[in-house]
């Protein structure tokens, strides 16, 4: 199978992300069917059945939280905001974080709009140069900062490290709401938990209870209360010592039949009501695992994660 290493050789009708095959990539340009609706206030959710995110109304414009991760679901995302705001144009994008899932498509969501992202995320975008996703036109650092654009008042938060780079949530003290993808979402932990920082997440995430909100919109499936948003996050800290036991127990982090056999043992009688918990319970246990095996994620992984309120 031939591969092309050269972006701009790339022959690809549509945006390609880091792909290098030849030729075209039709799912890439697939389309996606986007539900949206009111959350509180001024502020909008859409969802193509997995992944969600948010938009807000500003006076004059629209403003677009992430792009989603292909091509056709952006423009999809663009069409439902058109929908709701027909005389509303999508002039500022707030990316999330770097992952080209969330945020790969800005060109093909709204390829004029002001881009707005924490710096950690950006210098991984400006590294990577992926087709599409655009670099951010505006950065910013620490821990937290105010916006008020075209009458949209907001706040976005980096509480520390939690999943990919420079993970932001937006607050939205007005109404009491909160979001951020790729952390807390209904159920137990989606698939095999890539790029997530264990040693800050638990943490890091409880910061977020110092503030004053009772609506968490994560970035998959649907919106959490407060209360469920606390149960989720005690599943994650157990997690910690279910993972241990099983290392002591000889499970082997590889074996499938270990890892379902001893979860379904020892987390089915607490956990295994819980949504996806036969799909991803035993990936969960595994990623834990093999944090105690290695040592964790670098230096960023085994450096003590801020515990001060925000």
């Amino acid at each position: 199978m031939e591969s092309d290493s050269e972006p701009h050789e790339h022959h690809c009708g549509e945006h390609y992300g880091i792909f290098t095959l030849k030729g075209d990539l039709p799912i890439q340009g697939a389309y996606r069917d986007i539900c949206y609706e009111p959350v509180r206030g001024n502020i909008w959710t859409a969802s193509e059945g997995i992944y969600r995110t948010i938009f807000v109304e500003g006076r004059k414009s629209v403003i677009a939280f992430d792009t989603f991760g292909t091509p056709g679901t952006a423009r999809a995302y663009a069409g439902a905001m058109n929908r709701v705001f027909p005389n509303k144009p999508v002039e500022t994008v707030v990316y999330s974080h770097e992952h080209l899932d969330h945020t790969g498509y800005a060109a093909d969501l709204a390829p004029k709009a002001h881009i707005i992202a924490h710096e950690y995320a950006n210098a991984v975008i400006d590294a990577r140069g992926s087709s599409g996703q655009k670099t951010a036109n505006e950065t910013w650092n620490g821990e937290r900062t105010e916006y008020d654009i075209d009458g949209c008042q907001f706040e976005l938060i980096y509480p520390g490290p939690t999943h990919g780079d420079g993970n932001v949530a937006a607050y939205f003290p007005q109404h009491r709401t909160l979001f951020m993808v790729d952390t807390v979402a209904d159920g137990v932990g989606y698939t095999t938990l890539m790029d997530w920082h264990l040693t800050h997440y638990v943490p890091v995430m409880k910061r977020f209870l110092s503030l004053d909100w009772d609506l968490f919109v994560p970035g998959h499936f649907w919106a959490v209360s407060r209360e469920r948003f606390i149960e989720i996050l005690d599943y994650w800290e157990r997690l910690f010592d279910f993972a241990q036991e099983a290392i002591v127990a000889g499970v082997d982090p590889h074996d499938w039949d270990q890892l379902n056999a001893w979860t379904d043992e020892h987390l089915g009688p607490h956990y295994r009501d819980e949504f996806r918990y036969y799909e991803y319970a035993a990936m969960n246990l595994s990623r834990y695992m093999q944090e105690y095996l290695t040592g964790g994620w670098g230096i960023e992984g085994n450096i003590k994660p801020a515990l001060s309120p925000l």
